[in-house]
Order: C-alpha cells, then sequence, then structure tokens
C-alpha cells in the first residue's frame, strides 16, 4: 500500500486521481474516505433531477431576517 495515499485528504486524492485515472489504489482509498465520513446522504439520479425543486423548497441562499 502507498504510505502517501494513506496521508492524502480527499481533495488531495481527487486531484491525484485527476492526473492518475488509472490508479485503482488510489480511487479505493478515496472511495473508502469517502464512506467512512458520516451522515453521508446519497440520490438517485431521478432525485438529482428534483435538486431545483428541493432547494427552493428549503429557500436556498436566500437570507433569514
Amino acid at each position: 500500500m502507498n504510505s502517501n495515499l494513506e496521508t492524502m485528504t480527499k481533495s488531495e486524492l481527487k486531484a491525484y486521481l485527476l492526473q492518475h485515472r488509472d490508479d485503482l489504489e488510489a480511487f479505493r482509498y478515496l472511495m473508502d474516505k469517502i464512506n467512512s465520513e458520516p451522515d453521508q446522504d446519497f440520490h438517485s439520479p431521478d432525485e438529482a433531477s428534483n435538486l431545483s425543486e428541493f432547494l427552493s423548497d428549503r429557500n436556498y441562499g436566500k437570507s433569514v431576517a
């Protein structure tokens, strides 16, 4: 296992993978980091298509007086 991968942040791993797209070990490391984060919400493509409706329902981006 590459010790450099162990010390990389999620952002660093993403940048590394953009330059080394065939590095399966780095990809697995990134997925492990993402999956280990608490409270991850994953959405289906159908749910993603309703994103604008979801955001408007929650008044996303509007300041509260």
